[in-house]
């Protein structure tokens, strides 16, 4: 489906479904035009401010034609070429180009209505390229008010007033046979060129008109230059969703600081109680630092050794220090509760996490056994749990 529109007063727009006009009309601004999501925009502009050319250049490559082809039309075009967009759709060394060419201030403000009213035209048109043709005949003229719209099927198109046409029809071929619109225009034609074969063909003045016919649109006026970047997904459909996350936001933030202080009493409250725990259960630890527990005990692993053959925690720390220390273990995590010593070790390969707890079952007054084992980082971490037996 594709939608043609206007760019300039007046707003016309049609409808386009496999080559015949399903709807049509004028809206009174560019914001207004009824645009499908899934349509195909074509803008259209006037043809007074394209003008096209039959421009040949002995150019080997594309980029050596681009180059020159500014200078080529200098004598053509009553502006500076720099200030002018050139636009060629095809071209083939040694072939004969149609050029189009419109000024780069026109392209901006195109491209600016297209973007300021959100509309995502993806070929840019001028209005004299849609000027059908009739099977018998090689150029059609369209008189819209007081304008003539003149396109050729060599490509050359263009918008003159009246008076000049005995000027454009210089150009056009004796031989041709001219399609017009207006009964009232051929008939003042046929008058001025005898010799040409010039007919009457009833094919509209509206843009709804000509689309009835079968459209050819060799040629696109955007650039990347100018090429408008607009989406039209509505930025009311935005509105909920980003309501939606604010107020999500806002409650994490909230439930966030509320289980910060509730965390803040919990934790002063686990340490209080760790250090009453850790001052009894182990007495050889100096001045305890609640949140320092875990430290305190690898240090106390280290340490810890000698001839103390006892069952206290003391001896089992002692025990199991050494017993990673011959297998090369490291701990991540240690921890005493409930009379039993937590270990988290970080072992090399999994025939280390069975050869572990066969090394701590051997040791005397020592049961341990497997929590569980699992692979990260191309480490094995395995936890155990150690009790103390009665020998």
């Amino acid at each position: 489906m594709k939608i043609y529109l206007r760019l300039e007063a007046p707003y016309e727009w049609a409808r386009v479904s496999a080559k015949e006009v399903i709807a049509f009309g004028e809206v009174p601004q560019l914001a207004d035009y009824p645009i499908g999501d899934d349509e195909e925009v074509i803008g259209v502009v006037p043809g007074e401010w394209v003008t096209t050319h039959s421009v040949s250049l002995p150019a080997k490559t594309r980029k050596q034609f681009n180059a020159a082809l500014p200078y080529s039309l200098e004598e053509s075009i009553s502006e500076d070429v720099e200030n002018m967009h050139f636009i060629c759709p095809s071209w083939k060394a040694g072939e004969e180009s149609r050029v189009s060419v419109v000024s780069k201030s026109k392209m901006i403000e195109w491209k600016g209505l297209a973007t300021d009213n959100r509309l995502p035209i993806k070929q840019l048109v001028p209005e004299h390229s849609l000027i059908p043709f009739h099977d018998a005949t090689d150029c059609s003229i369209a008189l819209v008010g007081n304008e003539l719209l003149a396109n050729h099927r060599n490509g050359l198109g263009v918008s003159i007033d009246q008076e000049f046409i005995d000027v454009w029809l210089m150009d056009v071929p004796t031989n041709d046979i001219i399609a017009v619109n207006s009964e009232e225009l051929t008939k003042k034609l046929i008058a001025m060129e005898p010799d040409r074969d010039i007919r009457f063909w009833d094919f509209g003045s509206k843009l709804s008109h000509w689309l009835e016919y079968e459209q050819a649109l060799g040629i696109d006026l955007w650039s990347d230059t100018y090429r408008p970047r607009v989406s039209r997904v509505s930025k009311a459909m935005f509105i909920i969703p980003i309501m939606i996350i604010g107020f999500s936001l806002l409650l994490k933030f909230g439930f966030d600081v509320f289980r910060y202080f509730v965390l803040h009493a919990e934790v002063a409250s686990v340490q209080v109680e760790s250090k009453e725990i850790l001052a009894k259960r182990f007495p050889a630890f100096k001045d305890v630092v609640p949140g320092s527990e875990r430290e305190m005990m690898e240090r106390a692993i280290a340490s810890i050794g000698g001839p103390d053959k006892s069952k206290s925690v003391h001896n089992m720390l002692a025990q199991v220090s050494t017993i990673l220390a011959k297998q090369r273990v490291s701990l991540s995590d240690i921890a005493y509760r409930d009379e039993e010593l937590m270990l988290t070790c970080l072992l090399n390969d999994f025939s280390q996490v069975d050869l572990l707890s066969k090394q701590l079952n051997r040791r005397p007054n020592l049961s341990a056994s497997l929590q569980s084992s699992a692979s990260e980082d191309g480490k094995i971490i395995a936890s155990y749990s150690i009790k103390q037996t009665k020998g």
